[in-house]
């Protein structure tokens, strides 16, 4: 039996050489095996190839620089995202655009605001809602105070949030605190802050960024 088999070896290809009275599974099984290093080496490859694609093609947050114009008549200006009755329907991660719309005829000036996906440029992002503390009933602090509450709260949640401190930050506060008018129907005692560039859009969501 092995000298048959070594009969059968070709030393010079280091192959078997099935005689073509007999072949069979056998030869398919010794090539088979012969080129499995070569199979997983190139599946090596290819999973290496797809996981290096992947990281170079991951979306990052960013700054853009220079702020598309967002001032126009209803003609001409593009929308983009879901527009919003009240600046009280965004909420916490929201991100949105303003625009300023100028009637031709009237000259009448109406702004508006819209949602939009954060994967796309914008003009900022909202990362914080906090409830005034005062209890029910109890009068309006006045515009002054409830703007300085509003900036300390604000100011307080913008490391958590971006993942920088403030002061060494690319990114400004804004918010957009309660008015006279709903704080004294009960509607609304909340202030939302939010991020932005000035002069420039935001592109991805600024959690964590560290910009």
């Amino acid at each position: 039996m092995m000298k048959t088999l070594l009969q059968s070896f070709d030393f010079q290809t280091n192959s078997f050489v099935v005689n073509s009275n007999h072949q069979s599974a056998h030869h398919f099984l010794l090539r088979s095996w012969k080129s499995l290093p070569i199979l997983v080496f190139f599946l090596f490859l290819c999973f290496a190839c797809s996981s290096e694609e992947k990281q170079t093609t991951e979306f990052a947050p960013g700054i853009i620089p220079g702020a598309l114009a967002k001032t126009g008549s209803v003609d001409s200006l593009v929308l983009e995202g879901k527009i919003v009755s009240f600046l009280y329907e965004l909420s916490s991660e929201d991100c949105f655009n303003e625009y300023r719309l100028v009637d031709d005829r009237t000259g009448d000036i109406s702004d508006l605001t819209t949602i939009v996906d954060c994967r796309r440029p914008h003009d900022a992002e909202i990362y914080g809602e906090y409830v005034h503390p005062a209890i029910a009933g109890e009068p309006f602090p006045g515009r002054t105070e409830i703007e300085r509450w509003s900036s300390i709260k604000c100011f307080e949640g913008f490391k958590d949030f971006v993942g920088s401190d403030y002061v060494l930050s690319d990114l400004e506060i804004g918010l957009i605190p309660p008015e006279r008018e709903d704080w004294e129907i009960g509607l609304y005692r909340t202030v939302a802050c939010y991020v932005f560039a000035p002069g420039s859009q935001l592109s991805g969501s600024m959690r964590g960024s560290g910009i």
